[in-house]
């Protein structure tokens, strides 16, 4: 099953082509998958470096902060 990015419907993976609004879908080969999946996992990590980092920094004030009230 495909679906159209143009007219949000699924339709069926024999078809060429939207029966709705008539656009093809590219055909993506196992490479562009591949590519897709790793530029996925990339914004993933940063993702999380640009959560990880300030949380990191925050919670290293928080125990100094600790230690210098005791």
């Amino acid at each position: 099953m495909r679906y159209c990015k143009n007219c949000h419907i699924v339709y069926s993976s024999q078809a060429a082509a939207c029966p709705k609004c008539g656009i093809a879908e590219p055909i993506k080969t196992d490479s562009d998958a591949a590519s897709e999946a790793d530029r996925s996992e990339i914004r993933r990590d940063w993702l999380w470096i640009a959560i990880g980092v300030p949380v990191l920094i925050g919670v290293i004030y928080l125990l100094i902060k600790i230690i210098y009230s005791l």
